[in-house]
């Protein structure tokens, strides 16, 4: 039996995605206010307080299979130590979700994951495992070869599975650096195809397409729509949600020129995650304030079938209203990181 999904869960992923002079204030002159005010209808009030460099968030409405949270704080300093913070591994190792982490090489291996250590629930459930009933996020191609070349009565049977899993991740991250392939869990008794939960999840990033229809195509249609000026690298981490999940995560980064009348942007998809959440999606725009700093404005959304039942309707509500007080604490810490340097 899978384990449900605790409030801890969705707020972890949530946040797991992000590490991540005188502003005018009419929506017309500043794009940071008139992304807020389309998004998340953020008020006069609270678009002031963003101005005076408080942190902001707020709680989207979804259909009870997606979380969404909008957020933005005024940073004292230059795009390119955002882009830095994103670029850099050793700043997600920092965090209190992210327990173990790594790049993949541009051919990714299995040896890319060597660092990564399985927890011995997981590999005992994938023992198990068979099409419809699995506690791991699996596909049934996947589930096969687990019972086809793990010998599971041998004394190092555990050895084996963790070196079959890392070959695996591998072999679909390479699938996905290739041509885009993305999972497709059978897991459950109702299939998902990961592709299918991300078309949902940019039709809700209207907003944010409108100010580089160019970048929102090369995530949607990666690899075949390179875009010239991103940085694309897939990573892997172990996070702590509820309990440690093996998780692979796209970063594309768009930096903005000077003078370029689009914001810098920051894209993460989560294209794999071993438990929980079926997939997730996080925008992050700079916009140069007019001064001597910039705005970060940032969207994360994500979708799980974890949180549908209706005994699951108040744990929900907390999630999202404990998720909301979180994303104003992390953007908060990146004010300061950024600032303090």
């Amino acid at each position: 039996m899978q384990k449900r999904l605790g409030i801890a869960g969705i707020l972890s992923l949530l946040m797991a995605t992000l590490a991540s002079g005188v502003a005018r204030s009419q929506a017309t002159a500043n794009p940071a206010h008139a992304l807020l005010r389309a998004t998340a209808a953020f008020t006069n009030s609270e678009l002031a307080r963003l101005d005076r460099g408080e942190p902001i968030a707020k709680v989207l409405d979804t259909d009870r299979r997606e979380v969404a949270i909008v957020g933005a704080v005024r940073i004292m300093g230059s795009q390119a130590q955002l882009f830095a913070r994103y670029r850099s591994t050793s700043n997600v190792k920092t965090s209190d979700v992210v327990m173990e982490t790594g790049k993949f090489s541009t051919t990714p291996v299995a040896d890319d994951l060597r660092e990564l250590h399985f927890e011995d629930y997981d590999l005992e459930t994938i023992r198990t495992c068979k099409p419809g009933d699995c506690g791991v996020r699996l596909s049934t191609r996947d589930m096969e070869r687990f019972a086809r070349d793990v010998n599971w009565s041998a004394p190092n049977w555990k050895q084996q599975a963790g070196d079959l899993w890392r070959q695996l991740l591998a072999g679909n991250a390479n699938a996905y650096l290739a041509n885009g392939t993305l999972g497709d869990y059978r897991n459950k008794a109702t299939p998902l195809d990961v592709a299918d939960e991300f078309k949902i999840l940019f039709q809700a990033f209207g907003d944010f397409e409108r100010l580089s229809p160019e970048f929102m195509r090369h995530l949607k249609q990666f690899p075949a729509a390179r875009l010239d000026g991103t940085e694309d690298l897939l990573y892997w981490s172990k996070d702590d949600i509820n309990r440690p999940v093996t998780r692979v995560t796209h970063l594309s980064l768009y930096p903005a020129p000077a003078g370029a009348p689009r914001p810098g942007l920051i894209a993460t998809k989560q294209i794999y995650a071993a438990h929980y959440f079926d997939a997730g999606l996080g925008l992050t725009c700079a916009f140069d304030d007019g001064t001597s700093g910039f705005y970060m404005v940032s969207m994360n959304r994500v979708r799980t079938r974890s949180l549908t039942s209706f005994t699951r309707t108040l744990v929900r509500s907390i999630v999202q209203r404990r998720s909301r007080d979180s994303m104003e604490g992390i953007l908060r810490s990146m004010k300061s990181a950024i600032q303090q340097r």
